[in-house]
């Protein structure tokens, strides 16, 4: 038994190991990324965009922030979960983060909304959302594409 269990492992080990070796190869040295793919959904997927909408004008967000790339009191939203990123005022840089330095994910980008923070721009306040909630508005935010 203990033989049998020693070699399924072994088969195991060298079936990935030569799995490894053709994906490898077929996976381009220098990724190119496209500006305005949109970052890996995951809450968003669970959201309704037209709900968000409303659910953006309802809670102040529109207030500070346009949909667009015109800074309000905040920066424009436009493309904020797009690889590029949203486009923020002159001498503005986040070098490709949130304000608060961590990656520009769904997740993150979630986070933020619900604890707010402070940028470079200002203070943002934190927003009680539901979850459906903040995955309407996440929804909708992937719709605004520069």
């Amino acid at each position: 038994m203990v033989h049998r269990r020693r070699f399924s492992v072994v088969v195991l080990f060298v079936w990935l190991l030569s799995a490894c070796g053709s994906v490898s190869s077929a996976v381009p040295s220098t990724p190119v990324a496209d500006p305005n793919a949109l970052l890996v959904a995951t809450r968003s997927q669970s959201g309704d965009a037209q709900a968000g909408a409303l659910v953006f004008s309802q809670n102040g967000c529109a207030m500070c922030h346009a949909v667009t790339t015109t800074k309000l009191v905040g920066p424009g939203l436009a493309g904020v979960l797009t690889v590029a990123g949203p486009t923020y005022p002159a001498g503005v840089d986040y070098g490709g983060a949130l304000p608060n330095g961590q990656p520009r994910t769904e997740d993150n980008v979630a986070t933020w909304i619900v604890k707010g923070g402070r940028g470079q721009i200002g203070m943002m306040p934190g927003r009680r959302l539901s979850e459906q909630e903040l995955a309407d508005v996440l929804a909708y935010l992937r719709t605004l594409t520069k």
